[in-house]
């Protein structure tokens, strides 16, 4: 298997404890896989999941069931069941996240924000 990242069967619920414990069900059985180089798009409407998806796919949401594996020097990580130390360590080498409310400083270039990571890592 070469994919870089592949998610089989995540799971995702919230439970509303200020609303009598209510659990809302925001992502069930999602499975795909991305190679590498390639370029995917997850699209839906709103409230479908994607930024949950994506959220599990950086660690700052773990899945109630469910495989979020990422590679990562030639292994593959399930961030579902790492441990924090782990998931820090994905995020410094491997992996990325830029949120939908990013605040970003004006006049700088997307790339720059995206490419900061790399340059504090040595990366020309």
């Amino acid at each position: 298997m070469t994919a870089m990242i592949d998610i089989t069967n995540a799971e995702k619920t919230f439970t509303m404890h200020l609303q009598g414990g209510v659990e809302l069900p925001v992502v069930r059985g999602v499975s795909f896989h991305v190679e590498p180089g390639e370029c995917v798009v997850l699209s839906g409407p709103s409230g479908a999941g994607k930024s949950s998806i994506l959220k599990m796919i950086f660690g700052s949401y773990r899945c109630d069931a469910g495989q979020v594996l990422v590679r990562h020097e030639n292994l593959l990580v399930d961030i579902a069941a790492s441990e924090p130390r782990v998931i820090l360590a994905l995020r410094k080498r491997a992996i990325g996240y830029v949120s939908q409310f990013l605040r970003a400083v004006p006049r700088v270039p997307a790339i720059d924000v995206v490419a900061e990571s790399l340059l504090a890592n040595g990366e020309p």
